[in-house]
């Protein structure tokens, strides 16, 4: 399956329409190239401090979404 084109704000808004129904749905994300097209999640300490789950959820997220979409250059 051919891996569909996004920006880092597509992206981040899939983060948060999969986080809406959760305790963790105003977590801040961040987009960040790891080259050609790669990419990779990040949230705040201080946010995975008072939400310990909130590292795996992103992991998971991101797992499943790196499988569809590259980052637009």
């Amino acid at each position: 399956m051919p891996q569909t084109t996004a920006t880092a704000d597509e992206l981040i808004w899939l983060f948060h329409e999969w986080l809406a129904g959760t305790p963790l749905r105003n977590a801040g994300i961040a987009i960040i190239p790891i080259g050609r097209g790669n990419w990779s999640a990040l949230t705040n300490a201080t946010q995975r401090r008072h939400h310990p789950d909130l590292a795996t959820t992103v992991a998971r997220i991101e797992k499943q979404l790196r499988a569809r979409f590259r980052l637009k250059d």
